[in-house]
């Protein structure tokens, strides 16, 4: 089983090699606005699983260490999580709406949703390897 860094590094490599595609699409094509798009919603989704990674690594730290408040404290930490992931789809979403001409919306939501699609093929290739 991989652990939850290695889990992270590879997501980590996956999202930077698709920024690289990404910018080369913004350079040599003339849909530029949609691969803004796309890099700008990968971008606040990538900070969004990061921040989720953090508090789980966190929680599973404060958890090992035997803490007697770990509820309370495994509470307000999710609260918290979800908060800031919510207010990142809304910023990304709003950054694209105040700036039209630079950004194509369809695409950042594209693009934010890119970070879940990926999980859910590391998952699907994960079970086809155990089987």
């Amino acid at each position: 089983m991989i652990s939850l860094e290695g889990k992270m590094k590879s997501y980590s490599l996956i999202v930077i090699v698709l920024i690289i595609l990404f910018t080369i699409g913004f350079i040599s094509t003339p849909l530029e606005r949609q691969f803004l798009g796309l890099i700008l919603g990968l971008i606040f989704s990538y900070i969004s699983l990061w921040t989720t990674f953090r508090k789980a690594r966190f929680v599973g730290e404060v958890a090992v260490a035997g803490l007697k408040n770990h509820m309370l404290l495994s509470y307000f930490l999710s609260i918290f999580g979800i908060a800031i992931r919510i207010a990142l789809a809304i910023f990304c979403v709003w950054i694209a709406l105040i700036y039209p001409e630079s950004f194509h919306l369809i695409s950042v939501i594209t693009g934010y949703a890119l970070i879940y699609i990926i999980i859910m093929a590391d998952m699907l290739i994960q079970t086809v390897r155990k089987r």
